[in-house]
């Protein structure tokens, strides 16, 4: 049996309890109660890229494959079998591919030199993590900033479950469903809650809309400025910036942590996050579990990709380019117009406004 004594050599002194001061733990002894501290593990920079690539180029493809005909295309052209690289706005697997080394600066360097083909699976592997792991964090991290707002709004939902969104719930139902279906009426709603009915991805809901509010005559009017997208939840803000810098920058104007846009050198929209965040908006308000498509759930790719489709139309190219102006805005207002002197003041307010007049 072991004596009360030897116990004790192993437990913190006494003297603290007597003095009624709290013993200071010293890292020795905390690695002997506890073992030693985990060192929290380095995110790989090209997973990193993967997941800002998700945001903000394309939500989701095969990484391996677009590299692969990336390449080929581009041996092709210096060996001059083809004499014109594909067009980006005609070829979306050469969009990708050119956007990934635009963003990955000596990906192409590396790519062509001699152990190219090691680093292709590397990066592809990497990217097809950081795709995945993206989708995956915005998507926890809206479901429950979503919740936050409609429960302050129109009573409780809890924030780690799906349960009570979508067409379960009046409100949320009425930010997803188009106008030619009338939530007020209850075998609509139940029909829309049952799937009997089932709204089609390029039919746009009010969540997408200014004050949720769609007007008839004018199907433009107030799209993709929906409060919801950019002010009350600043879904934009947690996604480029992180969650406690959004908050603080509604308060303050001024971010300690610039967080994924600043990370990956981010200092304007692009068209393909716009869709991006609509879709994780879409997603968040749903009661679907995943984010996909299967017999049971809204196809929410094929949501995005019309929307990226409409934000690509040549016909509205100058209304696409203020509703990205209004997302610069919004977003980046505070952090961009001081890259140097002669940007500032009226002058600067000048030329903003003339662009946007022409």
């Amino acid at each position: 049996m072991t004596s009360a004594s030897s116990d004790s050599e192993h437990l913190p002194s006494v003297s603290s309890q007597t003095t009624g001061t709290r013993r200071r733990r010293n890292s020795s002894s905390d690695d002997e109660l506890f073992g030693p501290r985990r060192k929290r593990r380095a995110v790989d920079p090209l997973v990193r890229t993967g997941k800002h690539v998700a945001r903000t180029i394309y939500i989701k493809f095969h990484p391996l494959t677009i590299l692969q005909n990336g390449l080929e295309t581009l041996t092709q052209h210096e060996n001059h079998e083809i004499d014109v690289l594909p067009s980006e706005s005609d070829n979306k697997h050469w969009a990708i591919f050119s956007d990934l080394l635009r963003l990955i600066p000596d990906a192409k360097r590396r790519l062509t030199a001699a152990d190219g083909d090691e680093y292709l699976i590397r990066l592809a592997t990497a990217i097809e993590e950081g795709l995945s792991a993206g989708r995956s964090d915005d998507t926890n991290g809206l479901k429950k900033a979503v919740a936050e707002w409609v429960s302050s709004t129109e009573g409780k939902v809890a924030k780690n479950s799906k349960i009570g969104r979508g067409f379960h719930n009046k409100f949320t139902a009425r930010l997803l469903t188009p106008p030619q279906f009338d939530v007020n009426d209850p075998a609509t709603l139940r029909d829309l809650r049952d799937e009997v009915l089932r709204p089609e991805v390029g039919e746009y809901p009010p969540f997408l809309y200014e004050n949720f509010t769609i007007d008839k005559d004018d199907l433009f009017k107030g799209l993709f400025k929906s409060e919801l997208l950019l002010r009350p939840i600043q879904a934009a803000k947690h996604v480029l910036i992180g969650p406690s810098s959004a908050e603080s920058l509604e308060t303050t104007n001024k971010s300690t942590r610039l967080g994924n846009a600043a990370l990956n050198g981010m200092k304007e929209v692009s068209l393909p996050f716009i869709a991006y965040i609509c879709a994780q908006v879409r997603f968040a308000l749903s009661s679907d579990e995943v984010f996909g498509q299967n017999a049971h759930s809204f196809d929410i790719y094929a949501f995005y990709r019309n929307i990226l489709k409409m934000l690509r139309q040549e016909e509205l190219a100058d209304e696409i380019e203020e509703i990205r102006q209004y997302w610069d805005e919004v977003i980046f207002g505070h952090l961009g117009e001081s890259k140097d002197g002669d940007e500032l003041g009226t002058m600067a307010r000048i030329l903003k406004q003339r662009t946007r007049a022409s």
